[in-house]
């Protein structure tokens, strides 16, 4: 009797996982494609900031973007992107550690209540970093791709979790950040950094099984970009700082 109970919760877990579907995260998007002005007019700009600076940090993705944890949309339906305004703990250790970096005199996320609601540009997200007083403009977004053996799954994909068993999943985050001046939106500079996880089960129970795993390849890429986010001002800072 106890052998046959056992069997059938395993037929029922088996089954669950068949039912259970996973819709893969939204995607990135291409900061260069929000500028608001030609690339002529852009190459003219000129750094204008004095150190040392605030700078204001803004994550945003594709619009209408939502992963397994967040789906709530906020600003423009209508806009080029999405601000996400919820960070992780980690992206929140790594701004704070950023901003330890010399000549930083301090770094601000974005404050809702001084976002414009019809935000298309790179300018919009300057004029909102002006009313915090920011000197600089810190933009990422994160790219996150699911394969499963050799199928890849792009942005907003749906797959079932009966169909992972015995087969290995990756999760691939690439992360990217740009430095922008507020004033001029001068390109200070440019970071990228990529992290990969997998994992193999013969029954996965739960979508958050597999969240957990976009989870911590986001969190390993975010840390791998603040290295290089490091690095890449230790640069801006040694050519554009009065001080040097």
């Amino acid at each position: 009797m106890k052998t046959k109970i056992l069997i059938f919760i395993a037929l029922v877990t088996i089954l669950n996982s068949c039912a259970t579907k996973y819709v893969t995260p939204g995607s990135d998007v291409k900061i260069s494609a929000l500028a608001d002005e030609d690339i002529s007019k852009i190459l003219e700009n000129k750094p204008s900031a004095e150190f040392p600076v605030n700078i204001a940090v803004a994550r945003i993705q594709a619009p209408n973007y939502s992963n397994y944890l967040y789906s709530k949309r906020q600003g423009n339906p209508n806009g080029r992107f999405t601000m996400i305004l919820t960070r992780e703990p980690n992206e929140e250790e790594v701004i704070g550690n950023l901003a330890k970096l010399k000549g930083i005199k301090q770094i601000s996320p974005f404050n809702r209540l001084l976002l414009p609601y019809n935000y298309q540009t790179i300018k919009d997200l300057r004029l909102a970093a002006a009313k915090m007083k920011a000197q600089m403009l810190l933009i990422y977004t994160f790219d996150t791709e699911f394969s499963i053996d050799a199928k890849n799954y792009g942005p907003q994909n749906v797959f079932a979790l009966g169909y992972l068993k015995n087969k290995e999943l990756k999760v691939r985050t690439t992360s990217s950040a740009a430095l922008f001046d507020v004033q001029t939106e001068y390109l200070y500079g440019l970071a990228e950094a990529t992290a990969e996880k997998s994992k193999k089960s013969n029954i996965w129970k739960e979508n958050q099984e597999v969240d957990n795993l976009r989870i911590e390849s986001e969190k390993e890429s975010f840390s791998k970009l603040s290295k290089e986010i490091a690095t890449m001002w230790n640069g801006v800072y040694s050519e554009y700082s009065k001080s040097k």
